[in-house]
């Protein structure tokens, strides 16, 4: 490969992903960044970009300085301006109401429909996981009630996504998230309901997500349009949850790959680049991945939490793909001194002299604060990163 000199972090990184020469293969942080410090709302908040909690923590003071004095960063954000049924949020057809306290807190949640009312009950807990103990859906009869909601294209608010975009610069690329038809109508559903319905009723699925596809579609265009003047990936994580063991391959190739490739298309028609976030095992379905044109497939975890290694996984590609990650975040945790450097190594000697592959760890840091233990390993990766890929 021939190295083009003098790239700018967000160049390199952009470089890689569209499979172009680099001048060394790039690394980035996780959703780990200093930028966009005037964004309100945090990380629970999943409607808008957001505000990096980490900027707030003085344990995670000295990783920030370093990422915005020499490491790119990959940042994930959404739009605002989504609600219901994929339709444009519309006062009073959710009512909401929250009852309980620590462990016991739950939320309730109406939601009312032209066929009547369908019912979510969630616990949120303070501090701690939420569980879904009853979803909106659990008869064919809540399925057609929540098809009937009718459709009001939304109008994206691209805001504070400008805002981190601005700030970042040319140091970081930003994502912005899109909802995927199979994951919008998954998680309607008790998750091992959904899995036994596409085994035994799967027409019933298709047309479910053939209905959620052509709103989708429509909010596309309407996404792609409102990132005007920003060059950023447009990003999804739904199709994970449609990867073995929790489904088969020949599942995805169904539920996920057709209705992906035309999002695909419609990103790729307005110029923009387009991501897909699956963690776990894509060993099975990474053929139906370069089926649908992605551009960039991340974390791509290491075995044993993922199934195939990186220098399979550049063969596979073989340039029609960008990858990224590859740094398993829960040893970052834990590792002794020494640990990430050697892991970068170990990378370094697959993809040095390459493209069409990020460095990064496979999650955003999720303590706060962090341990001194994490801070060390994290800051010996990034460094180890600056000095040992070429």
């Amino acid at each position: 490969m021939k190295k083009r000199p003098g790239m700018t972090r967000r160049e390199r990184m952009f470089a890689a992903i569209r499979r172009a020469p680099v001048d060394r293969v790039p690394y980035a942080t996780y959703n780990l960044h200093p930028y966009g410090a005037g964004v309100q709302g945090y990380q629970t908040d999943k409607t808008s970009a957001r505000r990096s909690a980490h900027m707030d923590d003085a344990t995670y003071a000295p990783l920030l300085t370093y990422v915005r004095a020499r490491a790119g960063a990959f940042i994930k954000t959404g739009a605002a301006g989504l609600g219901e049924a994929l339709s444009r949020p519309q006062p009073g057809r959710t009512e909401t109401t929250i009852t309980g306290e620590g462990d016991a807190r739950t939320r309730t949640s109406v939601l009312h429909t032209p066929r009547g009312d369908l019912t979510c009950v969630t616990r949120i807990p303070v501090g701690k996981p939420g569980m879904t103990l009853k979803p909106y859906i659990v008869t064919d009869a809540d399925i057609e009630a929540y098809m009937s909601i009718p459709y009001e294209p939304p109008e994206f608010d691209l805001s504070n996504t400008r805002a981190v975009y601005e700030d970042a610069g040319d140091r970081a690329i930003v994502s912005v998230s899109y909802a995927e038809p199979m994951h919008a109508v998954a998680a309607l559903f008790d998750f091992e309901d959904f899995c036994i319905r596409c085994a035994t009723e799967l027409p019933t699925v298709l047309r479910f997500i053939g209905w959620a596809q052509e709103r989708c579609v429509e909010n596309m265009k309407r996404l792609s349009a409102a990132c005007a003047g920003m060059d950023v990936v447009l990003h999804t994580g739904g199709p994970e949850i449609c990867t073995p063991p929790m489904m088969a391959p020949s599942l995805f190739a169904r539920l996920v790959t057709p209705t992906l490739k035309e999002l695909v298309e419609i990103i790729h028609a307005a110029g923009l680049t387009a991501g897909v976030h699956c963690h776990g095992r894509v060993r099975d379905v990474f053929p139906e991945i370069l089926k649908a044109g992605v551009d960039l497939l991340e974390p791509i975890e290491p075995p044993d939490q993922g199934d195939i290694g990186i220098a399979e996984l550049m063969e596979r590609a073989a340039g029609r793909l960008c990858l990224m990650g590859h740094i398993q975040d829960q040893e970052l945790y834990s590792a002794p001194p020494g640990f990430m450097t050697q892991r970068v190594e170990a990378i370094a000697r697959v993809v040095n002299g390459r493209t069409g592959y990020i460095m990064s760890p496979t999650c955003t840091p999720f303590e706060i604060p962090c341990t001194p233990v994490y801070q060390r390993n994290y800051l010996e990766w990034m460094e180890a990163a600056e000095r040992l890929l070429k």
